[in-house]
């Protein structure tokens, strides 16, 4: 009887989060790797005390990042889109000194390579295009930001929710699913170290290493005096997890860029911070986390 219970509940519970795959899993996952946290602090705090430290404590991490987000980069964001969408609407023009050495570089190859010159008319068609869709997907999606707020807020809603109560709930669930599949307890403890283990390696992966490059490269542009680091070093972030590329995607432009209206010395900084610093910071942070 016991276990025709157990598995009717793990049943109706899962026809109950069925419509949010997504927050479960995220808050699978974070439980997975906070619990080893939660259980620190009852050992030495008392359950009730822990409860509440964990919950705080998750709320300031989910809240921190977005207030930050929401004070540094939001307004960078919305001017650098407003720049964005005047520049498109004055018909995308080159900078006279980026203009000057492409007409340079396209001269030189007429010259001297004149069979060139085809290949690099369709470039620059196929770049023209690839630039028209994707300032169109830019300029659509921030419009549509401010509709998908109140569902980013439910959706971070049900996650807290749901990983607090994995967290606090997880020896009941246990017992439950040891009642719905007896004989089977060692297969369930190595599932969850599993599980454990590979939330730490995806978190240190693909959040805690990215937030350094993107901060380290946040901090070179600001120094450099680039416009919007903050939104700079956030793309940054979200750059930093493509393979081969990484981070380079956003200063390896940004370099070229500072060369051509700037100074060759502010690129040639730009790209030793970020083949030396941003991206040796992989490769010292990953093998001493993992």
């Amino acid at each position: 009887m016991a276990r025709i219970l157990a598995v009717l509940a793990i049943l109706i519970w899962a026809v109950l989060l069925s419509p949010y795959p997504t927050p479960v899993f995220v808050a699978s996952v974070t439980a997975a790797l906070t619990l080893p946290v939660f259980r620190w602090l009852r050992a030495r705090t008392g359950k009730t005390a822990a409860i509440v430290t964990y919950s705080v404590g998750l709320v300031a991490c989910i809240a921190t990042p977005i207030t930050i987000v929401t004070v540094m980069v939001v307004p960078q964001a919305v001017e650098g889109m407003r720049r964005l969408s005047g520049w498109w609407q004055a018909g995308h023009p080159i900078p006279e000194s980026i203009s000057y050495y492409l007409t340079e570089a396209y001269r030189f190859l007429a010259e001297y390579v004149p069979e060139s010159v085809e290949y690099l008319d369709r470039l620059r068609d196929n770049l023209s295009s690839i630039v028209n869709s994707v300032m169109k997907i830019l300029l659509s999606r921030s419009l549509n930001l401010a509709g998908d707020t109140m569902g980013m807020i439910w959706a971070l809603f049900l996650y807290a929710v749901f990983t607090c109560l994995i967290v606090f709930y997880l020896p009941a669930i246990r017992r439950m699913f040891l009642l719905a599949l007896p004989g089977y307890a060692g297969m369930i403890d190595r599932f969850g170290r599993v599980l454990h283990n590979a939330a730490r390696s995806v978190f240190i992966g693909i959040v805690f290493v990215p937030l350094i490059q993107g901060t380290l490269t946040g901090i070179a542009l600001g120094f450099l005096g680039v416009p919007d680091p903050a939104f700079w070093g956030l793309l940054a972030v979200f750059c930093a997890v493509i393979p081969l590329a990484g981070t380079a995607l956003v200063w390896l432009p940004i370099a070229v860029y500072l060369w051509a209206v700037d100074s060759l010395a502010s690129a040639l900084m730009l790209v030793a911070w970020g083949s030396i610093v941003v991206a040796g910071s992989d490769n010292l942070l990953r093998p001493y986390f993992l």
